[in-house]
């Protein structure tokens, strides 16, 4: 293969690399990729499609056709500015392609697949982007480097047939480019540590924006979570810290948003009272007070862009760490987080729920009068048969404690969990779930709960969130996907607050994964965690490790300077030791030497090539000194005699490590001087 089409080649495997981090990051469709993979193709052979169009007006009419396209897909048809963007960098690439007329246009061809790569940063979270990165350095380094050799030598002739030096030569530059590629990467890759992420809204957030919104809106319809329970993809990580075991949280839930108003169809937000947090000196706001009740639990969130501002925590959230300027919180404890980059990763610390007492205080039934406690018991008009059918159920209830046990009971009990959510009578979808279908999805059940109560006098709300998940030995987190959004009850019983109640049947599946996939899910998790996520706080605490290991190595010094080894030994072991360094340095030091003379090209034999060299001529890469003296002596016939015996003093010195005298080296100057004349 010529160096040329070597060069042309790295170019198009950058082009071919920038576009698979564009699939990546899920920028370019496989329709959008098929295009420009063909046109990719074409491109190959631009010599001899521009050779049968002869006319220039052709070109420049297709280049203002495609820049009026793309300034009218930029404002107009594509969804985002970076959509745009792309396709218009995607043209630029492909047009440097059809009109490239050197090697020197490959460097263009490379600059642009860089930005390309850039594109794709924005919203590539995956770790696949890191091998996409390091095929970029080494192919760009590679095409760098050929480019270099090819300018450097372009008065010389271009040769397709490879000889034996020239394939070493080739080895040596691939060696050189691989080297250049690590130490690249290596310097990125300190530079990366150094300086941390600003976050990923500089440019256009892209994210898995779809039903999942429609679930954790304000407002959410009976129903619409059973759209998304049937999508497998992950929704978000959560590593717990500290050494709790899983079985110790079987009934652990991520809390997201809560609604208090319910119009017979739909859930919604109406009446809470939010409140704006914004950050002082410290990284974290305190969203919740401590009351003493229940273990705490630090959970550290890891979420992928799926388009929606709640935060999820464990129940009774006290503490939220993250980077935003500032949170919303309500009255309900829903927080809410406006920064897409800050919410992708966070930490909370929460006071986890404790089951009730199993006798309350005996304080009745809350008044209904009471502002703070109407929201909770609002209805809407309802069938005589729902409070009936509640009534029934609670008949003899001592409390709210037991009213609330009695009716989740019965609902787990009596009516079946299913995805198959078909209307079959005009009625509202409530009654019918209890008197028609008796199957639903989570969110059936925990509205027929939560209505239930309230027509017995329990100020209730519905949450929405996430079942825990399924658990991750390897990196020990759970791991959260969309099907396990789920929606459940919050009771308030007097002397023990709010309550989670979960009368849904459904049951929590843990993963049947494989030990690989789950060691590779473990690995995207750290990818996340210091790659994506990177920040100055990371900054400091890896200092501050550095820091104290540095402390515990000097006390370890310290303390060995304090020994002392027994003078019995210690004086022979030094000197074997001794012994034996410096008879491999020697021997080392004398295989390094016999290397470099043997490569070493004697004083008079290079004056002699660069005086040849001025005459026009040069040993080609496959020539050997002997070919080379005999081409040299048939171009100059008067020098035969010369060339002859710097040939022979050549090679003597060269192969057979045999030195010459001051006799012998005044000759071959003489004859070094007479080719100079």
């Amino acid at each position: 293969m010529s160096p040329a089409l070597a060069v042309r080649l790295a170019a198009y495997l950058l082009v071919a690399d920038g576009l698979i981090g564009l699939v990546l990051a899920g920028v370019l469709g496989p329709v959008g990729l098929a295009v420009v993979g063909t046109a990719l193709v074409l491109s190959w052979w631009q010599a001899g499609i521009r050779a049968r169009i002869h006319t220039r007006a052709l070109g420049a009419v297709l280049v203002g056709v495609a820049a009026v396209a793309s300034a009218v897909d930029l404002v107009y048809i594509s969804e985002t500015i970076l959509d745009g963007l792309v396709h218009m960098l995607l043209f630029l690439v492909l047009a440097r392609l059809f009109t490239a007329d050197s090697v020197r246009d490959a460097r263009t061809v490379a600059f642009l697949a860089f930005f390309m790569l850039v594109a794709a940063s924005s919203a590539a979270f995956g770790v696949g982007f890191l091998f996409v990165f390091i095929a970029f350095l080494l192919l760009s380094t590679w095409l760098l480097l050929l480019q270099h050799m090819l300018v450097e030598s372009e008065p010389a002739p271009d040769r397709t047939v490879a000889g034996p030096s020239q394939w070493a030569s080739a080895r040596m530059l691939l060696g050189l480019a691989a080297a250049a590629s690590i130490a690249t990467f290596f310097i990125t890759t300190a530079l990366f540590f150094v300086i941390p992420r600003v976050g990923l809204a500089a440019l256009p957030f892209r994210g898995k924006i779809g039903s999942l919104v429609t679930g954790f809106s304000d407002r959410v319809e009976l129903g619409a979570y059973g759209q998304i329970q049937t999508d497998t993809s992950v929704a978000m990580r959560v590593h717990v810290t500290g050494d709790v075991p899983p079985e110790a949280l079987p009934a652990l839930r991520w809390r997201g948003i809560v609604f208090d108003e319910f119009d017979g169809r739909a859930w919604s937000v109406s009446h809470s009272q939010r409140t704006t947090l914004r950050r002082s000196m410290a990284s974290d706001y305190r969203v919740g007070a401590f009351r003493g009740r229940g273990p705490l639990l630090t959970q550290e969130f890891f979420l992928e862009p799926i388009g929606t501002e709640i935060v999820f925590a464990a129940p009774r959230a006290l503490r939220l760490e993250t980077r935003a300027p500032e949170i919303t919180v309500d009255d309900m404890g829903t927080i809410t987080v406006p920064s897409p980059s800050a919410r992708l990763h966070y930490r909370v610390e929460s006071e986890l729920e404790t089951p009730p007492p199993p006798s309350l205080r005996r304080e009745g039934r809350l008044p209904a009068t009471d502002p703070a406690v109407a929201r909770y018991l609002q209805l809407p008009r309802l069938a005589p048969r729902i409070p009936d059918l509640a009534r029934q159920v609670t008949a003899g209830s001592r409390d709210a404690r037991e009213t609330a046990v009695r009716l989740a009971d019965h609902l787990s009990r009596e009516y079946r969990y299913s995805l198959a959510l078909e209307r079959r009578t005009r009625l509202d979808p409530l009654e019918e779930f209890l008197f028609v279908s008796r199957a639903g999805n989570c969110e059936y059940f925990a509205a027929a709960l939560a209505v239930m109560l309230r027509t017995q006098g329990v100020p209730t709300r519905v949450v929405g969130g996430f079942q825990r998940g399924e658990w991750n030995p390897y990196g020990r987190y759970f791991t959260v996907r969309m099907r396990d959004a789920h929606a459940w009850v919050e009771a308030y019983l007097p002397g023990a607050g709010w309550v989670t109640l979960d009368p849904s049947p459904r049951a929590e599946t843990e993963s049947g994964a494989a030990g690989t996939l789950l060691y590779l899910d473990a690995l995207r998790l750290r990818w996340y965690r210091y790659v994506i996520n990177w920040s100055l706080r990371d900054q400091v605490e890896v200092a501050t490790t550095i820091r104290r290991q540095a402390s515990s190595w000097t006390a370890d010094w310290t303390t060995l300077r304090e020994w002392r080894p027994s003078p019995a030994y210690a004086a022979p072991a030094a000197v074997v030791i001794a012994l034996l360094v410096t008879a491999w340095l020697w021997r080392r030091g004398a295989r390094v030497a016999s290397t470099r003379a043997a490569d070493r090209m004697p004083g008079f034999y290079a004056r002699a090539l660069r005086a040849l060299a001025r005459r026009g001529l040069r040993p080609e890469p496959s020539e050997t000194a002997r070919e080379f003296g005999a081409r040299a002596a048939g171009a100059l016939p008067i020098a035969a005699p010369a060339l002859g015996r710097l040939t022979a003093g050549y090679e003597r010195v060269r192969f057979g490590e045999a030195p010459l005298d001051a006799e012998e080296r005044a000759e071959l100057d003489a004859c070094v001087e007479s080719l100079r004349a």
